[in-house]
């Protein structure tokens, strides 16, 4: 239960403060354009923790909730990532 809520939580704080600092700009992104934003800017993010503490020795000793905030990240915004794919698959329906 706790490895759940160390996956969940801290992706789903990271994911809904990019939502709110994403969604600032003139003009303002809505839809498809913020969710495909928010998808790859968490994943970047998730890559670059992941690379830091699993493959370059920078930072040798992480505790394990690190890792599992990391898999939370990547699986959420991967998650993000094919909604975005799916809206803009709708969007040229139309």
């Amino acid at each position: 239960m706790t490895t759940i809520l160390a996956m969940i939580i801290p992706a789903a704080v990271v994911l809904i403060t990019l939502f709110g600092i994403l969604a600032r700009g003139n003009p303002k992104p809505g839809g498809v354009a913020l969710f495909w934003r928010v998808g790859l800017v968490g994943l970047g993010l998730g890559f670059a923790i992941w690379y830091l503490t699993a493959k370059s020795g920078l930072l040798p000793s992480v505790p394990a909730v690190v890792h599992h905030a990391d898999t939370g990240l990547l699986v959420g915004s991967s998650a993000i990532v094919v909604i975005a794919a799916l809206g803009s698959a709708l969007k040229r329906q139309r």
